[in-house]
């Protein structure tokens, strides 16, 4: 009897020690679990800060060169001839060629990623259509991507037939730099067209376009195309992307400065040595600005005038603000 009795209660204290060593494991179990679970959720959240505070590539003057799919020649040409006349690094300029790329055939497409893993210099817009009705479209999302992947001060605009003094662009942005700046040669007294190519449909706002800084070339600050990029979803595309961008910021607090070095009309005036961008140019013709650049220090091999300039008046309605005159000493 008494072996009994012992016996039992050996098994009794071996079954009581067994439910406490169950307990405490399943205490230790579930911290455990809980250990990996924040942990892994503090990995998580730490991606998430790393990814919010990721570091764009920064620069004073971000370069943005309209560009077709097509035109892996022209674009060979300007990294080769005026992005090569300043020796400034990209903490002062860097460049992007946007290109839509919405549409395009793989054959196409597959051209595009060799030359980007080449030069690494394209910025590749999915939702954009090429084609000459989507130029404003095609600006705005170009200036979308440009302030969500670069940090950049301001950025210059420019089209793939426009020839760029680019150290002389840096050194006079840096003298009349202004946070609100929308820089180039001013038009306020176009009417707007109603046939052919540049037919506007939709125009509404008055009888002329609002003053716009001509196409082949402008500068605005990182706050103008901030603006720009955050109103997307609010802006009306018109064909010309130049006179779109004018009327975007016709409701901000812009500076307008008016410069006849700016040569960025539909047809160049000329040639002068103080111009800073010089529209309407063949690659054959810009590698032979470059060369003279290169050899002489100058822009001309001869300086003409094909027709005069004008200094914007600002004291009169934009109709009358642009008045050319005979025998003008404006490049």
């Amino acid at each position: 009897m008494k072996v009994l009795l012992k016996k039992r209660t050996l098994l009794i204290a071996l079954f009581f020690a067994f439910e406490v060593c169950i307990f405490f494991f399943g205490r230790w179990s579930i911290s455990c679990s809980d250990t990996v679970a924040l942990t892994q959720r503090s990995e998580h959240d730490a991606s998430q800060n790393h990814q919010i505070q990721v570091t764009l590539p920064k620069t004073f003057l971000l370069i943005v060169i309209m560009s077709s799919p097509s035109d892996s020649d022209i674009r060979d040409t300007i990294r080769n001839t005026w992005l090569k006349l300043s020796a400034k690094g990209p903490n002062h300029f860097r460049w992007i060629f946007p290109i839509g790329t919405s549409k395009l055939d793989e054959t196409t497409m597959s051209k595009l990623n060799l030359e980007q893993t080449q030069f690494e210099d394209l910025a590749f817009l999915s939702n954009v259509t090429e084609s000459y009705d989507n130029l404003a479209k095609k600006t705005a999302q170009a200036i979308y991507y440009s302030t969500k992947n670069y940090d950049f001060q301001f950025l210059l605009k420019v089209d793939s037939d426009s020839f760029v003094r680019v150290g002389a662009i840096l050194k006079s942005l840096r003298d009349i730099a202004n946070p609100r700046l929308y820089w180039g040669f001013l038009d306020g007294r176009a009417k707007p067209f109603r046939t052919g190519k540049w037919k506007e449909i939709d125009w509404m706002l008055c009888d002329r376009y609002l003053p716009y800084q001509l196409g082949g070339g402008y500068v605005i600050s990182h706050g103008l195309a901030s603006f720009v990029s955050n109103n997307l979803q609010y802006l009306k595309y018109y064909v010309s992307e130049d006179v779109s961008l004018g009327v975007w910021l016709a409701g901000t607090n812009a500076k307008y400065v008016h410069d006849p070095r700016f040569d960025t009309e539909y047809q160049s005036r000329g040639c002068n040595n103080e111009y800073l961008i010089t529209h309407k140019k063949s690659p054959q013709q810009m590698k032979a600005l470059f060369s003279n650049m290169k050899q002489t220090g100058k822009l001309c091999f001869k300086e003409f005038q094909g027709r005069p300039s004008y200094v914007y008046d600002f004291s009169v309605p934009p109709s009358e603000c642009c008045t050319r005159r005979n025998n003008s000493v404006i490049p």
